[in-house]
């Protein structure tokens, strides 16, 4: 964090790195984040884990972080040894704030600018964690209002939100070189506002629908 010319707080990744982790400072500070391939690579492979949100000791291979697979679980050990990642399987918690001055030393089996690329990949995921749980929350509430629907027999309003629950189950699975544009108007701004509903007045709004043919919920008993 930065205090900017207006007195605002901002936040610099490339500070951070500087002074949190020094030794990488001499690194390139252009080449800090993943590549969006690279960001596609790891979002698809952890796609087909049982798990998908848990990076687990074959993701740093799949992102390059390490040039074999027999160095990736070292990391991923170190990771959790660092408590940056957790050691609970089924945890997917990524600890960014517990990185420290010894991360260059806790990571000496790989290269300056490999150590950069993984804290990039750290934050990245992180991030990815957030939309991730973002979206799963919208899915239970649309699921809760949904099953009200179902229950009242009002099937048009049901529909429509099955239709909202596929849209989510699109965005969860979209990798994130096309959120920005996914040919069908969809920018990377867009992606993340999702349909409100359960609203005060009792009215559900869909995408696509204008503002007056919102329909009304079921009300509560």
């Amino acid at each position: 964090m930065f205090r900017k010319p207006s007195g605002k707080v901002g936040f610099s990744f490339n500070r951070l790195v500087t002074n949190a982790i020094p030794n990488l400072a001499n690194d390139s500070a252009s080449d800090v984040d993943l590549s969006p391939k690279q960001q596609d690579d790891l979002f698809k492979f952890q796609l087909s884990q049982p798990d998908p949100r848990v990076l687990n000791e074959q993701s740093f291979f799949v992102v390059g972080i390490v040039d074999t697979m027999s160095q990736s679980p070292k990391i991923h050990a170190s990771l959790q040894k660092a408590s940056i990642l957790s050691s609970h399987p089924d945890d997917p918690t990524v600890y960014t704030s517990r990185i420290t001055k010894q991360f260059a030393h806790q990571f000496a089996i790989i290269s300056v600018h490999k150590q950069r690329k993984l804290v990039g990949m750290l934050f990245f995921w992180e991030e990815e964690l957030k939309r991730w749980q973002m979206l799963e929350d919208e899915e239970k509430e649309i699921g809760h209002v949904l099953k009200g629907f179902e229950e009242s027999g009002d099937t048009s309003q049901a529909e429509e939100l099955r239709i909202v629950l596929g849209q989510i189950q699109v965005q969860r699975r979209m990798e994130p070189s096309l959120r920005e544009s996914d040919g069908n108007g969809v920018t990377g701004n867009e992606e993340h506002v999702l349909p409100e509903y359960g609203q005060r007045d009792g009215t559900v709004a869909v995408p696509g629908r204008e503002h007056g043919h919102e329909a009304s919920t079921p009300s509560d008993p």
